[in-house]
């Protein structure tokens, strides 16, 4: 067409150029006018021959086609709309805001009886690509979604307009398509959280038509053929109903469209990274509080790691709960799961200073009662695999107070002291001294001395002097000063035994009292290692019942969501 208008004025130049006739301004100007409407029509005539250029105008003419009306004929009867979704991506999952944003690509699908043609006129075009500013579209609209404007959430772009001449019906079937990205508000359950399932529906009607001007229709499914699986949630479903719903408004109902999409948490994130992490550090601090002390060193620093310990755990229980809407209807499961671990933290704690107290009871020298002496030192140790020291077990034997012979005596005897009264006295019962003779010796038998003591025989020998020679031959004062000084000997060596034996006694007592002092500490310092391992077991158990029992529960519970008629909960 340029090419036309180009080789006409030239042609024109060079004509007054050989002509060599003065041609005026005016009549150059009426003659390149005359030449740019005969292009002007050259390219209208051109125009009119293109079939897709002159299907559009006869479709979009003015006094034919109004985007304002709804297009069909008989307004009494409402225009029938289909909706297909299809779903391409689960951006995000937004707990404390309670919302879900995800990428669908939708379709609309109407009839436009004002728009047909018979395509025989028009090239054989059965079909043709409009943009969607020309044309009617239904004001389709999700109720429940975040954002308000159109723009943050569609892209319109163009519709695809199909005549129906060839199935003998007037108009054409409108297909829209477009991309979405919705933010809809989702009510979130967390009860079983990190074992959760969640149930988010996209509301979907028009916002000023009701069910008398515009009835929605829709597939079954969402197509999830596109889908980009989440790392963190697996799509279970995806459905969509329809509704009837009379509003207050209106007297006429509404046809509603719910989209049911049903998610469920893949849990192998927060196991691995907050459940088992928490679990171990428990153990490891309850180990660290139930290490049996030695009798140098109390140990203190075990309150400082179960405070530590509290502090860690308070830490995780608020990332948890940062990435959890806020709720006060019920407790989650794994907020069950950490106050569990806190209180048995708190717990193992204050045990802890217990068995610290238990050992220091050693400073007081009374052992521990015999029924606790019974039950920690014979019956526990043999079940969490706690033997006793040799040293305690020498001192038993040595001191004959095994506990459990003990035990026995107690129980075949009304009064448990009875027996330990008469030993004692028993050891202690007076010796009579030997009558001796002169020129003899004293032997004082072993008996009532410790059997600990050096001192094993005693030797006196009275020898003889001469002094005693002389007065032993004179008969009726030798006699008499004979048995005086016998007399006075024997008293003396007596005194002398009572002395010794008093000494000895003495010297056993403060041996023994040493023996039982050495024993005190000892049982006190068992009696404390029992706890320990006691209350080891038992809190290890108790986070490990508790962890399976997050584990089964949470499984109880995914179960119950795929067998609603077998639920547990």
């Amino acid at each position: 067409m340029r090419l036309h208008e180009t080789s006409t004025m030239i042609f024109a130049v060079l004509l007054v150029v050989f002509s060599g006739c003065r041609v005026s301004k005016a009549d150059l100007v009426s003659s390149l006018l005359i030449n740019d409407s005969a292009a002007s029509h050259t390219r209208a005539t051109i125009m009119e021959e293109v079939p897709l250029i002159r299907l559009t105008r006869d479709l979009l003419m003015k006094d034919r086609y109004d985007v304002r009306a709804r297009p069909i004929h008989d307004h009494t009867k409402p225009l029938k709309v289909h909706i297909s979704i299809s779903l391409y991506q689960i951006i995000e999952v937004d707990e404390p805001a309670q919302n879900i944003k995800l990428n669908v690509w939708m379709i609309q699908k109407w009839k436009d009886e004002y728009l047909s043609w018979d395509p025989r006129e028009y090239g054989m075009i059965n079909s043709t690509i409009i943009p969607f500013r020309h044309l009617w579209i239904p004001d389709t609209y999700l109720y429940n979604s975040v954002k308000m404007s159109r723009d943050e959430t569609e892209r319109y772009m163009n519709i695809q307009v199909e005549s129906l001449h060839w199935k003998g019906e007037n108009g054409s079937q409108m297909s829209f398509l477009y991309p979405a990205i919705y933010t809809i508000t989702c009510r979130l359950n967390i009860r079983f959280f990190p074992y959760d399932r969640q149930n988010c529906t996209l509301t979907i009607s028009s916002w000023t038509n009701s069910m008398s001007a515009l009835d929605y229709y829709a597939d079954p499914e969402v197509n999830l053929a596109s889908f980009i699986p989440n790392e963190e949630w697996d799509v279970k479903s995806f459905k969509i109903f329809r509704h009837e719903y009379k509003y207050a408004c209106c007297a006429e109902p509404w046809a509603i469209l719910q989209a049911s999409l049903v998610i469920q948490r893949k849990p192998l994130y927060y196991i691995v990274n907050l459940i088992i992490p928490t679990s171990i550090i428990t153990i490891v601090s309850i180990t660290g509080f139930f290490t049996p002390a030695s009798t140098d060193d109390d140990r203190t620093e075990k309150i400082n790691l179960g405070i530590t310990t509290l502090l860690a755990m308070s830490i995780l229980m608020l990332m948890v709960s940062d990435q959890m809407p806020t709720t006060s209807e019920f407790v989650p499961l794994i907020a069950w799961f950490y106050l569990s671990i806190i209180i048995i933290v708190s717990i193992g704690t204050f045990l802890t200073s217990v068995v610290l107290s238990v050992q220091s009871r050693r400073q007081y020298g009374r052992n521990p009662p015999l029924y606790i002496r019974y039950y920690f030192f014979v019956v526990i140790p043999s079940f969490i695999y706690v033997s006793v020291p040799p040293a305690l077990e020498n001192l038993w034997s040595e001191l004959d107070d095994d506990p459990l012979n003990a035990w026995r005596r107690r129980r075949r005897s009304p009064s448990p002291g009875l027996h330990k009264t008469e030993s004692l006295y028993k050891d202690q019962t007076p010796i009579s001294p030997p009558p001796l003779e002169r020129n003899s010796t004293l032997k004082i038998p072993r008996q009532g001395l410790d059997r600990f003591s050096s001192i094993q025989m005693i030797d006196v020998s009275v020898p003889p002097s001469p002094a005693i020679s002389r007065i032993s031959r004179t008969p009726s004062t030798a006699q008499s000063q004979k048995l005086t000084l016998w007399e006075g000997t024997m008293s003396a060596l007596a005194g002398n035994n009572v002395q010794l034996r008093r000494t000895s006694a003495a010297y056993s007592k403060e041996v023994d009292a040493m023996r039982r002092k050495r024993q005190c500490s000892l049982e006190w310092e068992f009696l404390a290692t029992v706890l320990d391992r006691f209350l080891l077991l038992l809190f290890i158990s108790a986070v490990v019942l508790i962890t399976m029992g997050l584990v089964v529960v949470g499984k109880m519970a995914q179960f119950s969501y795929d067998h609603p008629d077998e639920a547990f909960f």
